[in-house]
């Protein structure tokens, strides 16, 4: 199952919540986000959360911990790309720079231009420049 996400407008309204129990519609409603995102989402994937009575609730410091470990969890994992690939975004996939060449360069980045190999799309990728 993939790891839910939050979007940084949602991410900003965390600091709103308080030590209190917020129904899931609540919640929603504090950090802008979907009631069935709540439901589907963060629930399965281990949202601390009480079951009292045929309701849910939750503790708003015990959602904003877990938020941030999740996210955190997430950015952790993310690896660069290799050296001579970059991400076609008509393809929406990886595809290796063929005979790239420097289309632009300041003091301390250069972009690398390429033809995608698969659809013909030119593709970019940026790099620290080479003194």
């Amino acid at each position: 199952m993939a790891q839910p996400r939050l979007k940084h407008v949602s991410i900003i309204r965390l600091g709103r919540l308080l030590n209190m129990m917020y129904k899931p519609a609540e919640l929603a409603e504090e950090i802008k986000i979907s009631v069935d995102t709540i439901y589907r989402s963060y629930i399965p994937a281990g949202m601390p959360h009480i079951r009292k009575d045929n309701e849910i609730w939750i503790n708003g410091l015990q959602f904003v911990e877990w938020a941030k470990h999740t996210i955190a969890k997430n950015k952790k994992d993310r690896k660069p790309l290799p050296e001579n690939v970059t991400w076609c975004l008509k393809c929406n996939k990886i595809v290796p720079l063929i005979s790239p060449y420097v289309a632009y360069q300041n003091h301390y980045i250069e972009i690398l231009q390429s033809i995608c190999p698969d659809c013909g799309t030119r593709i970019n990728r940026g790099r620290r420049r080479e003194k």
